[in-house]
């Protein structure tokens, strides 16, 4: 079974927790990487951004192609144009050099083919 039939995912950042159901294939990606590293301000702030996958699919059976996961993040909640990917065996990944202002995480399962799920629930973290 695909990346379609992940159950739920559970983004928690830092003391935030938003879940999301990770029901509909994607192979596109339209939040993926649109600036590069350069674009967004650096500087010493930290996330952690963390989750929970399921191990079997919405029909009960063990989802045995999960490849990993990607972590989308920005300064603004419709533009999450950096990305991170995370392995298979990683339920949590900090991200660090991260500039003053809000910053916007969310995240996605990965199949082995590429296939990404919906995004998870959007959160922030403000750098002061």
């Amino acid at each position: 079974m695909g990346i379609c039939a992940v159950r739920m995912l559970k983004l928690a950042m830092v003391a935030m927790l938003g879940m999301c159901a990770l029901c509909a294939c994607r192979t596109d990606n339209p939040l993926g990487p649109s600036a590069g590293a350069s674009d967004v301000p650096s500087g010493n702030g930290t996330a952690t951004v963390s989750w929970q996958a399921s191990t079997t699919t919405t029909s009960g059976s063990a989802l045995e192609d999960l490849a990993g996961y990607r972590i989308y993040y920005g300064l603004s909640a419709s533009d999450l144009s950096q990305v991170v990917d995370a392995g298979v065996d990683l339920q949590s990944y900090v991200i660090d050099n991260l500039g003053r202002g809000t910053w916007y995480f969310a995240v996605r399962a990965v199949t082995q083919l590429g296939v990404e799920s919906d995004l998870s629930q959007i959160v922030s973290k403000t750098i002061d």
